[in-house]
């Protein structure tokens, strides 16, 4: 466990019947702690204390990722009411708790529509557990990496909305005597930043990434469906190579042509269907078309916005409840 502390200038009662009130509107758990409070979150926990004229805060997480995360939005929310944390650490000017620098070790054609990006470093390591994703770091042109600036907040050279932060799915992430190779698949697309960039980038370059962050593994279950688009086939081939040997279930993966379908190992108990763009096949009719069983099931579907939002009808509607189903919306059509 991580932490951090600060003071804000702000009385301490009114603070706590604050963050009580902002804890409760987004359905955060909250429990006493001294005379102040403790507030969950999805990446750790914020203790707001009452100290006189001030309020004492600090903030707890699993790993300098999390405390990052927590964080930058902490910080953000207490700028729009005009407060700034004052830390116990001089934290200006270093590299933040959840970004990692590595180098290109190559990056490959694998089909038409995709690309292999391997790279290479030794700050990778957390990236071969959960969550399953990250965030690729592209900034504007000279612009150097985010550093924390005095708030602890990440500091975004030319603001944070001049840069570029795709999400990836790591394929695999293996120790090297130099500290962790990895891999990632990139879906290639006609005037797709990430695509010129993986023309241009070579061996030796240096990036950039946030995390892990996202999803995990889907808990387990009697039967597991997936269904993917295009982009949502890296995490799909991650969840198939990781499940049990026992696993039940089915999976479909759509892909823009048949060149473009991928060997992945997956359990004798769960199918693997590709299915063809070009043949007229989409995620939703590929959803339609898994045989899956009336319990003990779970489905996770991926793909464009709109149709996540159809799937989620979709499913509603044949009877799946809460915590049966996940939709996600891996990216959305202009």
């Amino acid at each position: 466990m991580t932490f951090a502390k600060a003071i804000l200038a702000v009385d301490g009662t009114r603070a706590v019947a604050a963050f009580r009130v902002f804890a409760e509107d987004a359905e955060r758990p909250v429990e006493p702690h001294g005379d102040g409070i403790r507030i969950g979150l999805m990446t750790g926990g914020l203790v707001v204390e009452p100290r006189g004229k001030d309020t004492a805060i600090t903030i707890d997480a699993t790993d300098a990722v999390g405390l990052q995360l927590i964080r930058d939005t902490l910080v953000e929310r207490l700028a729009g009411m005009g407060l700034v944390p004052d830390w116990q650490e001089d934290l200006a000017g270093k590299k933040p708790g959840n970004q990692a620098l590595a180098r290109v070790a190559g990056v490959t054609r694998i089909s038409p529509s995709y690309s292999r990006v391997v790279i290479e470093g030794d700050e990778l390591g957390r990236f071969a557990a959960e969550p399953l994703h990250f965030r690729l770091l592209m900034g504007p042109a000279g612009a150097p990496w985010p550093v924390t600036g005095k708030t602890g907040a990440t500091d975004w050279p030319g603001g944070i909305g001049q840069w570029h932060r795709p999400v990836y799915t790591t394929r695999e992430a293996e120790p090297t005597r130099q500290g962790t190779r990895l891999s990632f698949d990139v879906f290639r697309h006609d005037g797709g930043r990430v695509t010129t960039w993986c023309d241009r980038v070579g061996p030796g370059d240096e990036i950039a990434l946030t995390g892990p962050g996202g999803s995990g593994y889907p808990a387990p279950v009697g039967w597991l469906g997936l269904v993917g688009d295009e982009t949502g086939m890296p995490v799909m081939a991650r969840i198939l190579s990781a499940l049990p040997r026992d696993a039940r279930g089915a999976a479909a993966i759509v892909v823009p042509h048949s060149e473009d379908i991928q060997k992945i190992p997956h359990p004798d108990g769960v199918t693997l269907r590709w299915c063809i763009r070009s043949k007229g096949e989409t995620p939703m009719s590929a959803l339609a078309g898994l045989p899956f069983p009336e319990s003990d099931r779970y489905i996770f579907f991926a793909a464009e916005r709109s149709e996540a939002e159809q799937a989620r009808k979709w499913l509603a509607e044949r009877g799946f409840r809460k915590g049966e189903s996940r939709t996600a919306a891996y990216w959305a059509a202009a």
